[in-house]
């Protein structure tokens, strides 16, 4: 028996099972607008919110459609969602991944500044870890992203749940230069932003 495929606005083809045939239920509950906002398509992302689909409906690990756009580095579509009522701080289950954070694991530089100019939380962190984030910019050896994130105001100083700060990440990555870097941000910091 071949799976059908609903294309309503609520759920979409990973809707799928479980079948006579013995296939899986997948278990996922992503909208046609996560699909879109993956794909970038905004106009057909426009045409079925004005149709009344949902823009910021979560799946069942509380992943938005923001996160998709923000994680495939779709920016006009990110601009789309929250400009119609996405909320820029909205966590995925059960680690708190952010928009902001997922656009930093994926070195969006351009979905990172637009987010934190609408107002995203420096201050995110990864619950299990603690791994915030400068620490994830540390740990890939992203100069260029550390950089936005520390002009963005972010805090050299935070520590993950081992009590490890970004400078520590990046030196035990083994990137020195940005190790380096990240000592002497935090040595101005100290003498001139926390004095």
């Amino acid at each position: 028996m071949t799976p059908h495929i609903m294309t309503g606005s609520r759920a979409y083809n990973f809707n799928v099972g479980p079948y006579d045939d013995g296939t899986a239920d997948l278990g996922l509950t992503h909208s046609l607008m996560h699909d879109l906002a993956r794909e970038g398509d905004l106009l057909s992302a426009e045409v079925i919110f004005e149709a009344g689909a949902p823009i910021d409906s979560p799946n069942d690990e509380g992943r938005r459609p923001l996160h998709e756009a923000a994680f495939f580095g779709h920016i006009d579509m990110v601009a789309f969602l929250l400009d119609n009522g996405a909320y820029v701080d909205a966590e995925v289950q059960p680690f708190g991944h952010t928009p902001l954070m997922l656009a930093v694991q994926q070195s969006k530089y351009d979905i990172v500044a637009y987010l934190l100019k609408r107002g995203a939380s420096l201050g995110t962190a990864d619950r299990l870890s603690g791994f915030g984030l400068l620490h994830i910019a540390a740990a890939k050896g992203d100069v260029k992203m550390a950089g936005l994130l520390i002009k963005a105001g972010v805090n050299v100083f935070a520590e993950d749940k081992r009590g490890m700060t970004a400078r520590d990440a990046a030196a035990r990555a083994k990137h020195i230069g940005l190790e380096k870097t990240l000592l002497k941000v935090m040595e101005h910091h100290a003498k001139y932003i926390c004095a």
